[in-house]
């Protein structure tokens, strides 16, 4: 996989692994974890064990990283064998719904986990900067769409099933994005629903009872907004809810004078 993500980027494979894997390394043969299904070979000293992480450690002095780089096993290949593996599983698989389990789940805080995995959000010029790099090297390799952010002009490719975002994430252009597309939708909402007439304002500004309530539900079903018919009507928009569920009948006398003060 090494190689051929090398091959994909245009960049040489051949390198001193390469060569090397497959050869005789010790005991073993180097890139290769030789497992029977119960035991592992150690390539150090030729025995056999169901893990090397332990025998590595105590035998040979080298943690299980150290051993997989020096015989160029991947970082994450399991040392253990294939048996042990299983077992491992099928104890996992065994305390699901036990009453270690439970206390485990009312214990657990997904919101901590989630948080201990989420890394902060590096500097705008940073994230434009790893961008840039993902175009040159999408341009050799993938060869997908270039895209280009609207607001500071940083390219990208998008990662094979990865979602289709339109900015580069930095704060500042998807705040610009934001306000762009909210002034836009309200254009078309504004565009969209037909001002009053003034033979509908004066009929709402007089009409009251099962007659204002009918024409009301009229102008609702031809996409009239509601703030737009309580300020007709001289009510709030909550005193509009309230005429459209039956809980209120406005007066003749609307709108109400606005109350004197005196000093």
């Amino acid at each position: 996989m090494r190689c051929y993500k090398r091959a994909r980027a245009g960049r040489p494979p051949a390198d001193g692994e390469l060569a090397r894997f497959g050869q005789p390394d010790g005991h073993g043969l180097y890139g290769i974890l030789d497992d029977d299904g119960q035991s592992v070979l150690c390539h150090e000293c030729g025995g056999r064990y169901r893990s090397l992480g332990g025998h590595a450690f105590r035998a040979h002095g080298m943690t299980a990283d150290e051993y997989k780089a020096a015989h160029g096993l991947a970082r994450s290949r399991s040392l253990a064998s294939s048996a042990l593996r299983e077992t491992f599983s099928a104890r996992s698989v065994a305390q699901v719904g036990t009453a270690a389990w439970q206390r485990f789940e009312a214990a657990r805080d997904p919101q901590a986990a989630a948080d201990a995995r989420t890394f902060p959000p590096g500097p705008a010029q940073a994230r434009r900067s790893l961008a840039e790099n993902a175009v040159r090297n999408g341009r050799k390799a993938r060869k997908t769409v270039v895209r280009t952010c609207p607001e500071c002009g940083a390219q990208w490719c998008p990662l094979p099933g990865g979602y289709n975002r339109t900015t580069c994430r930095a704060p500042e252009c998807v705040r610009a994005q934001t306000a762009k597309a909210a002034g836009e939708h309200a254009r078309r909402q504004r565009e969209a629903i037909r001002p009053l007439t003034d033979d509908e304002r004066d009929s709402l500004r007089h009409l009251t009872g099962a007659a204002l309530l009918i024409l009301v539900r009229q102008l609702l079903g031809e996409g009239m907004r509601q703030r737009t018919l309580a300020v007709a009507v001289g009510i709030s928009e909550a005193g509009m809810s309230r005429l459209l569920s039956g809980h209120r009948v406005p007066s003749v006398d609307r709108p109400r004078p606005a109350p004197t003060t005196t000093t």
